[in-house]
């Protein structure tokens, strides 16, 4: 559902139901569950992780296992922070979808927290239907996918001082499946309002990981 705060490294993650992409990710839930030693956190960079080398293997398999369902994660440093996934979607005129919840000023990038044993692309894809009132990846004529984008951490909005929240952050591919969902998506009920907003979006209404999403989008040329 809507969140008070919002809640990123590119690396192709299949979802759709065709065989040869059920038996990959068949084949891989079997690798991730022959490997519980993997490390979750060593897969992010205290801000914005970049993809690369063995982690961002480690990312594929731990995006296709179930998770257990918590508010809270700790990094290697003992630091504890809240786990997020969320959506970056833009649109035809490049600009990003962002959401705000009724009664709240600021706009967060759609998305939510893990549910007991959800994985987080099933996360993603309910908390999407919750919010935005789509489903991702049967709602467009055109075949999509679920891709990671990269991790953004920051002071968590409107949670005590020293407050981090990691949001996880994912695309929808190919871009013609993302154009198609501008279209679709739409305030849920607990959703007052959604946006599509660019760089001289006024930022005083963003979260601070919301920020850095925006400078991120602008700096790799994807909105204006």
């Amino acid at each position: 559902g809507a969140k008070n705060e919002p809640t990123s490294p590119p690396h192709f993650l299949p979802c759709s139901l065709s065989t040869r992409t059920t038996m990959i990710c068949f084949r891989r839930a079997i690798i991730a569950a022959a490997i519980p030693c993997i490390d979750r956190t060593a897969a992010f960079a205290p801000f914005l992780s970049l993809p690369g080398g063995a982690s961002s293997f480690h990312r594929s398999l731990d995006q296709l296992r179930p998770h257990k369902m918590s508010t809270t994660d700790t990094d290697d440093d003992g630091n504890s922070y809240i786990d997020k996934l969320a959506l970056i979607m833009i649109n035809s005129e490049n600009k990003q979808l962002v959401a705000r919840s009724y009664g709240k000023k600021v706009y967060y990038t759609p998305g939510g927290k893990r549910e007991a044993g959800e994985s987080d692309v099933q996360a993603l894809l309910r908390e999407c239907k919750e919010e935005l009132d789509v489903d991702l990846l049967s709602a467009t004529k055109t075949l999509g996918n679920v891709e990671p984008y990269g991790t953004f951490q920051a002071q968590a909005y409107g949670k005590p001082e020293g407050t981090m929240v990691r949001m996880t952050c994912f695309r929808v591919v190919p871009r013609e499946a993302e154009i198609e969902l501008e279209s679709l998506v739409q305030p849920s009920e607990e959703v007052e309002e959604l946006a599509w907003i660019d760089s001289t979006f006024d930022m005083e209404k963003l979260t601070v990981t919301g920020i850095m999403i925006v400078e991120d989008l602008k700096e790799k040329g994807l909105i204006d």
